[in-house]
């Protein structure tokens, strides 16, 4: 799993760059390499919440994040 399966999750890559406060090339960007910097994991997670979408934690950022790293 990547942190892309996450942004998936938005209705839309603008919806979600709009939410977590990035242009969208920024956003399109993170969805390409698969990553979300941690400094916007807060943002994400409460956009996330506030949109009712679920499976978006700090925890499942995290272990992305581990896992991609090994």
């Amino acid at each position: 799993m990547f942190h892309a399966s996450l942004i998936e999750l938005w209705p839309n890559l603008s919806a979600f760059a709009d939410d977590i406060g990035v242009r969208y090339v920024t956003a399109k960007a993170m969805r390409r390499r698969g990553s979300v910097p941690g400094r916007y994991w807060n943002r994400m997670v409460a956009s996330a919440k506030s949109r009712g979408i679920s499976g978006v934690s700090l925890e499942t950022l995290a272990t992305i994040a581990e896992e991609a790293a090994q």
